[in-house]
């Protein structure tokens, strides 16, 4: 037997985009190791976060407070830095192709060893799982077992720049949290169809 039918119409606010947006930030931080599924939920954060102000246009487009508040943050958001870039990346990705990205790998330094390794013989090891996360191990001795370490991943928009994506990418939704955060203040009804 089976049943056929068509889900409703949820609406969907600003608000729960920008809620869409934080739940990828979130999921990209355990998938930093992951080469493959990083970008992923990176591509998907930056079209969620760019959706936030279309909602917002939509679901306000009735009020003309709305109007004309919205000019001035129009501006204001294509004069920002971070939210520039990362509605450029949307944009490159959703229009043009996938964004590069850069990386720098590591691996974080045992505990045990106090910051400092002794030693005549030094291994390390990396391997990708068929999912594609990287693991790292490291041999200090030549008769000692191996040990598997944190590896350790950052992320670059480009490679000469400083910032890691999650830096980036925690700046935008603090920006847009804050806009929302003040369209709310105003005491504004959005449409919620």
């Amino acid at each position: 037997m089976q049943m056929h039918g068509q889900m409703a119409r949820v609406p969907v606010t600003a608000r729960q985009k920008f809620s869409e947006a934080a739940y990828f930030y979130n999921c990209m931080q355990p998938h930093r190791t992951y080469p493959v599924v990083f970008p992923y939920y990176l591509s998907a954060f930056v079209s969620a976060l760019r959706s936030v102000t279309y909602y917002l246009q939509k679901q306000y487009a009735h009020d003309e407070r709305f109007k004309e508040w919205y000019a001035q943050k129009q501006e204001a958001m294509k004069a920002d830095p971070v939210l520039k870039m990362l509605h450029e990346k949307r944009n490159t990705a959703l229009h043009v192709e996938p964004f590069d990205l850069c990386f720098k790998q590591g691996w974080k330094m045992p505990e045990k060893y106090g910051g400092v390794i002794t030693t005549t013989f030094l291994a390390v090891r990396e391997e990708a799982e068929p999912n594609g996360r990287v693991r790292t191990f490291l041999k200090v001795e030549k008769d000692e077992p191996e040990e598997e370490v944190e590896t350790e991943i950052s992320w670059h928009f480009t490679d000469d720049d400083p910032q890691d994506v999650m830096n980036h990418c925690y700046e935008g939704l603090e920006k847009m949290d804050a806009i929302l955060k003040e369209l709310s203040a105003l005491g504004l009804t959005g449409n919620e169809e």
